[in-house]
């Protein structure tokens, strides 16, 4: 070939390995510095240093930075062993400096908290997988922080909201003290529940459907699913976020049971027995045992409370037999650490016993059976669970009147009136189920006695709901108190309340037309309850926040429940003037088709009795024409 075309190769030279004494005298170099023959001759061992290989030289630079990185990570894997060492819990007085240490401060109002003051709080800690393979690390580091340190919220509304939830939600989840669970306090134990808090507060001021309550809800679901991976053991703390996630969750169930286990888990219910052995300190400071002791019991309490009423209207037998009595109960009332918020847990907690203790009986010593013994002891039963909510009522409200005077005293006896009469609806109309008679005009006088008895418990029901106090409980916000001076009591607790209170709010109300109506209680009652129903529904259109399911299904309700009555107030005036009776059945349909109303909600998700009950006719010649409405 031209040698002009191709052209010439470089030619390969050989590394010089060997010193130059070596080289000198042309014998082999071991290439040590200095190399054996040069450090046995005494003599200076000294290496060509020649121009090194790029791609030599970009191995050697790649190396060393390795070896960098390696020395880094075992220095902060020491760091972070020492962080995780014991430590001095923090106080709810104690504010952590930037630079890590603790001082002594007063208690900051929950607005003045500003970003520098909970910089320190900000620990990202490694994965430390003791023991695992590689492949089975669990990184759990993205929740070791809170929703501020996350970057989803500022400091300001995690202030605002967590203050909003104590202003009415810590009601229907009592499980905490505004005195020991303040905002430093929470901060600094556990960023699950501060972020359970938070959400439930941003729920209630900003809406359900808002943006920024469904970030904070994933963020607790990724708290939730780092729990159940990782940890062993969880702590109280733990049990507080799950309940509180359940209350407002629509798979409360799975919640509170997965609560109830983790409360068990951690021995909650001996507290209770430790609580009450101990001698109880009338007067003088409290010690931190008993301050801790009676925390847990309140905490066991809580989640026991919430779980009796997710089973007693859920459908489902409860999840636990709790080994307690109300002089049990009420010996927590003369505690130091009792507060008013314990005043509603602990009325909650007898009656929903009461209602247990009945709803078995009924179910495991009558079953579906109609033979006159088995009705001589169905009504025993509920005569006897009669008697007791009645003194329950009376006794607690001798003691909500002693141990609190002020506007949460009164909004209380409010809450224990609407709780009796719920409790004398639902016997009732679970004792009625029992028999399995749905059509009242077949039904034997004390079955009919007993639905005649519900709907005066659901009108009584209905007329607490209206009642106007001036106990509506305080907002973040001063201007909202004054707006809801005059307004409904218990419907301004809406702003706060769970999805289980709307449903049986919806539910009552659907419930007490129905019955009015199947009844055939005179016009003017009737329009009286709807008048009161449309009350209701006026009261919750200004409270923007809630489940608009529920309130379409409080809506929806009282427009058929108009059309029902407009037609029987025709067919009556068609009556009145010889209208032919053949027609009659012609003209029910607004009539049947609120009697066959039944939302989902209230079949599937929960077992509020009653609706499945029939409409009476309304004359003999009814019974002969349309023999499928009775039976």
């Amino acid at each position: 070939m031209d040698a002009s075309v191709s052209p010439e190769r470089p030619r390969k030279r050989r590394a010089i390995n060997a010193c130059t004494t070596c080289r000198a005298s042309k014998v082999r170099c071991d290439g040590s510095r200095p190399c054996q023959r040069c450090a046995r001759n005494n003599t200076d061992c000294v290496y060509y240093d020649g121009a090194k290989d790029p791609t030599l030289m970009r191995v050697e630079k790649l190396e060393a930075e390795v070896n960098a990185l390696k020395t880094g990570l075992e220095e902060a894997i020491d760091v972070s062993r020492r962080e995780l060492l014991p430590r001095t819990p923090i106080s709810s007085h104690t504010n952590v400096s930037p630079e890590g240490g603790s001082t002594l401060q007063p208690n900051l109002p929950v607005g003045t908290i500003t970003n520098q003051a909970f910089s320190g709080y900000a620990v990202s800690l490694p994965n430390l997988a003791h023991g695992l393979p590689s492949t089975l690390v669990m990184n759990a580091t993205g929740t070791t922080c809170n929703a501020v340190e996350k970057g989803l919220i500022s400091w300001e509304q995690a202030s605002f909201w967590y203050q909003s939830f104590f202003s009415g939600s810590h009601y229907l989840v009592p499980i905490f003290s505004e005195r020991t669970d303040t905002f430093e306090s929470v901060l600094s134990r556990n960023a699950f529940l501060f972020d359970a808090i938070v959400t439930i507060g941003c729920r209630a001021e900003e809406g359900v459907s808002s943006s920024l309550h469904h970030r904070l809800q994933s963020r607790l679901r990724e708290h939730l699913t780092n729990i159940l991976i990782t940890m062993d053991t969880p702590s109280v703390e733990v049990v507080q976020a799950i309940t509180i996630m359940a209350g407002y969750s629509e798979n409360g169930f799975v919640l509170i049971a997965l609560a109830l286990r983790f409360a068990i888990q951690l021995g909650l219910p001996n507290s209770v027995d430790q609580l009450i052995a101990k001698p109880l300190q009338r007067s003088g400071d409290v010690s931190v045992e008993d301050q801790d002791l009676y925390r847990l019991a309140r905490i066991w309490h809580g989640v026991c409370n919430l779980e009796l009423f997710f089973s007693l209207d859920g459908g489902k037998l409860p999840g636990i037999n709790l080994r307690t009595s109300s002089r049990k109960i009420r010996a927590l009332i003369q505690h130091p650490e009792f507060t008013s918020v314990d005043l509603r847990l602990l009325s909650q907690l007898e009656l929903n016993i009461i209602r247990n203790n009945a709803y078995v009986n009924i179910v495991n010593h009558h079953g579906a059976s109609i033979l006159p013994e088995n009705e001589s002891l169905l009504r025993s039963t509920v005569q006897d669970t009669v008697i007791e909510l009645s003194l329950w009522l009376e006794e607690w409200t001798i003691i909500i009147s002693s141990k609190s005077k002020d506007q949460a005293g009164s909004l209380a006896l409010l809450n224990i009136h609407i709780q009796y009469e719920w409790a004398l609806i639902t016997l009732h109309l679970k004792a009625l189920s029992v028999s399995g008679i749905e059509n009242i005009a077949i039904m034997k006088d004390f079955q009919r006695d007993m639905v005649r008895t519900a709907k005066e418990a659901a009108a009584r029901h209905l007329h607490h709901l209206l009642e106007e106090t001036s106990s509506s409980p305080p907002s973040p916000e001063s201007s909202n108190t004054r707006r809801d001076q005059g307004r409904p009591a218990y419907l301004t607790t809406f702003k706060w309340t769970m999805d289980y209170v709307w449903a049986k709010c919806a539910f009552s109300v659907l419930l007490v037309l129905k019955l009015a109506l199947l009844l055939r209680d005179p016009l003017p009652s009737v329009m009286l309850l709807l008048q009161d129903a449309h009350k209701v529904l006026e009261s919750l259109k200004r409270i923007a926040i809630g489940h608009i399911a529920y309130f379409q299904i409080l809506q929806t309700s009282i427009e058929k429940c108009e059309s029902a009555l407009r037609e029987y107030m025709a067919q009556q005036e068609g009556n009145s003037t010889g209208l032919d009776p053949s027609r009659v059945g012609e003209e029910r349909s607004a009539e049947d088709d609120f009697h066959g109303y039944a939302p989902s909600e209230f079949v599937f998700e929960w077992d509020f009795p009653g609706l499945n009950l029939k409409s009476m006719p309304l004359g003999w010649h009814d019974l002969f024409l349309d023999l499928d409405s009775v039976f």
